[in-house]
C-alpha cells in the first residue's frame, strides 16, 4: 500500500510539473515581450470583450466596451501584419487588413440603410493608413512629403479611389433599381453596369406587381366576406369611393416608381356578376412616344351568397403602339 501511495505522489508531482511548464509556455506565448507590441492591445481586447459579456448588464456600457474591444483588436492585427511574414516584397499588408476589420466594424454598427458606407470608405481607409505608416517611418518632414508624392504611392491612391468610386456607383445603381424595379423587366444582359443572370420578364415590372396584388386583395375579400359586402366594395370601386390600388400598395410598400403608374379600374355590372378590368399605364419617360401598359380582366360572381373571383392572365400593350392608338414597329 505504501508503494501505491508513493506512485500516486510521484504522478501528482509529475502532473504539477507539467502544469507548471504548460503555464510558463502559455504565459510566454501570451505575454508581450515589451509594452509596444501587438499582443498588448490583443490582451486588452480580450479583457474588454469578456467584461462586456460577463460583467456588464447596462446595454449602452456593454456596447461601448464591445466597440473598444473591437478597436483594440484592429490595432493589434494592424501591428501584427506590419511585420514578417506579412510583409511581401517590402509592402506590408497592415493597411488592407486594418481597413477590412474597420469595414466589418462599420457593417455591424451602421444602420441597415447606411451599410454601403463601409464598402465605399474601405479603400480610402487603406490609403490613409498606408500614408500614416510611410510618414511614421520617415526620418524628416521633407522626406515624408516626398514619400507621399512618389508616382508609386500616387498610383496606389488613384487605384483605391477608383475602387471606392465603383462601390459608390454600384450602390447608386442598386438604389435606383429598388426605387424603379421595372428596370429589371428589361433585357439587361448587355448592360455594363447592372449584372443579372435571369431572363427579362414582365413579372418584374412594378405595374404587373400592383395588378397582381390587386387581384390577391380581391381573392382574399371573396374568401372572408359575404357576397353583399363584396358587391358593395365593387360598387364603391366603380364610383371611385374605394381605391383598390391603395389597398394593394399597403402590402407591397411604396417606391418612387409608383407615382409614375396610372392605375385605373372599370366595372361592368350584370345580374349577380361583375366584369372588372384593371389597367396600369406607365406615365414616366420612355425612349419613344409609345404606350406601355398592362391589363388584367377579372370576373366576380355570386355562388351561394359567397363571392368568387376568376382573373385572366396579364396582357401587355402591343409593343410599338403609339399614344394616338396607331401601331408602330419599335420596341419600348
Amino acid at each position: 500500500m505504501m508503494k501505491q501511495f508513493l506512485d500516486v505522489t510521484q504522478q501528482l508531482a509529475k502532473l504539477r510539473t507539467n502544469l507548471w511548464e504548460s503555464n510558463k509556455k502559455v504565459q510566454k506565448a501570451i505575454m508581450p515581450p515589451r509594452v509596444v507590441h501587438w499582443k498588448t492591445p490583443l490582451l486588452l481586447s480580450i479583457f474588454l470583450g469578456l467584461l462586456s459579456v460577463a460583467a456588464v448588464t447596462d446595454w449602452p456600457t456593454r456596447t461601448l466596451l464591445f466597440d473598444m474591444s473591437w478597436l483594440f483588436f484592429i490595432l493589434s492585427m494592424g501591428l501584427l501584419t506590419s511585420q514578417q511574414p506579412f510583409v511581401i516584397k517590402g509592402v506590408s499588408l497592415s493597411p488592407w487588413v486594418t481597413s477590412i476589420l474597420i469595414g466589418l466594424w462599420l457593417l455591424i454598427r451602421l444602420p441597415s440603410d447606411r451599410k454601403e458606407i463601409a464598402w465605399i470608405s474601405g479603400p480610402i481607409i487603406a490609403v490613409v493608413i498606408l500614408a500614416i505608416i510611410r510618414v511614421w517611418k520617415s526620418d524628416s518632414k521633407r522626406e515624408s512629403i516626398s514619400e507621399l508624392m512618389r508616382p508609386q504611392f500616387l498610383m496606389i491612391t488613384l487605384v483605391h479611389l477608383l475602387f471606392s468610386c465603383w462601390f459608390a456607383f454600384h450602390f447608386l445603381i442598386q438604389g435606383w433599381i429598388q426605387q424603379y424595379p421595372s428596370v429589371l423587366s428589361q433585357d439587361l444582359r448587355q448592360s455594363d453596369y447592372v449584372v443579372t443572370f435571369q431572363q427579362p420578364t414582365i413579372n418584374r415590372s412594378r405595374g404587373v406587381v400592383i395588378l397582381n396584388e390587386m387581384e390577391r386583395y380581391l381573392q382574399n375579400e371573396a374568401r372572408t366576406k359575404p357576397w353583399a359586402q363584396v358587391e358593395q366594395m365593387l360598387i364603391d370601386i366603380d364610383n371611385e369611393r374605394f381605391f383598390l390600388r391603395n389597398q394593394a400598395l399597403k402590402t407591397t410598400g411604396v417606391v418612387a416608381e409608383d407615382a409614375r403608374w396610372d392605375v385605373k379600374t372599370s366595372i361592368v355590372q350584370g345580374e349577380s356578376r361583375y366584369q372588372l378590368e384593371m389597367q396600369a399605364t406607365w406615365l414616366g419617360a420612355v425612349f419613344r412616344p409609345e404606350i406601355y401598359s398592362f391589363t388584367k380582366s377579372c370576373e366576380v360572381f355570386a355562388i351561394a351568397n359567397r363571392a368568387t373571383v376568376t382573373c385572366g392572365a396579364i396582357k401587355r400593350s402591343q409593343p410599338g403602339q403609339k399614344k394616338d392608338g396607331t401601331p408602330g414597329d419599335s420596341q419600348v
